[in-house]
């Protein structure tokens, strides 16, 4: 350090450490958010909108996405959830596919009904995993009780009281849909909206799926489409943070001890040519 002066040790910071102040700037939000202001984009605002606004007594049905795609829906799953249950509303969940019925396992295990004054079979229940994918969407639009003839636990569906008011598409009012496949996404508005527009169809999809999926939304035949990012706008607008304010800090911290770095270098270069590099 001896005949350097304080720019050219600002201007030659080594690499090693710039790199490891970001992964700790990056690592301590994960670890625990710090609740930092997030921007809520209007989609988000609409989505929120659109579920406080359901009249008390409205079936639900939700979608989830497939065991492969969860990583990329986990906080708005999640956040929706929360969301769904603090509401005098029921649920019935749906999988599209095989391995949905361990994703719902984990998000009951992230959302507990229970600390809402939940009831399975009451508030809400799983039908499991009808294949057919667009056959099975019809099926549950014309008979319901012929599709489900029991939920995924084998328990008959004569013996879940919340069901006994469930008989087609006529009897929901909003479906919700997470899925990372065009043919889901797509499947519901031929299934359900073009039988029945007046139901409200939340569509969350993977960011690049959202140019193919704008003409419907344009259209009206999706009343909310949002990507699957944002989900941590939706946690901070619910005062529930989770997985997505975990990243969305992590990332503003990262950025910021970036833009604190390019400063420094900037006002070194400044400095040196300004003829002040001999200060010590």
């Amino acid at each position: 350090m001896a005949g350097k002066s304080i720019i050219d040790v600002l201007e030659n910071i080594p690499r090693e450490i710039i790199y490891t102040i970001v992964l700790i700037a990056m690592a301590i939000p994960l670890i625990r958010p710090l609740g930092l202001p997030v921007p809520v984009s209007e989609p988000i605002r609409k989505w929120y909108n659109e579920i406080e606004s359901l009249p008390p007594g409205s079936i639900v049905l939700v979608s989830h996405c497939s065991l492969g795609s969860y990583p990329a829906f986990d906080s708005m799953q999640v956040a929706t959830l929360h969301h769904l249950f603090s509401r005098p509303v029921k649920l019935v969940f749906f999988s599209i596919d095989a391995t949905g019925l361990a994703v719902y396992d984990i998000l009951l295990s992230k959302v507990d009904p229970k600390a809402y004054g939940k009831v399975y079979g009451v508030d809400y229940f799983h039908i499991g995993f009808i294949p057919g994918g667009e056959t099975a969407m019809k099926a549950l639009a014309e008979d319901f009780k012929a599709a489900v003839p029991s939920d995924y636990k084998g328990t008959p569906i004569s013996q879940i009281p919340m069901a006994a008011n469930i008989r087609n598409i006529h009897d929901f009012t909003a479906l919700i849909c997470f899925t990372s496949a065009g043919e889901t996404s797509i499947g519901w508005i031929r299934q359900w909206i073009v039988v029945r527009p007046e139901i409200k169809y939340l569509c969350c999809v993977l960011d690049m799926m959202l140019p193919t999926m704008r003409p419907y939304y344009e259209a009206k035949q999706v009343t909310v489409l949002v990507g699957s990012a944002p989900g941590g706008e939706y946690e901070f607008l619910l005062g529930k943070p989770g997985s997505g304010i975990k990243k969305a800090d992590a990332f503003t911290g990262a950025q910021l001890i970036l833009l604190v770095f390019i400063i420094i270098g900037n006002i070194a270069a400044i400095a040196k040519r300004m003829g002040k590099g001999g200060v010590r």
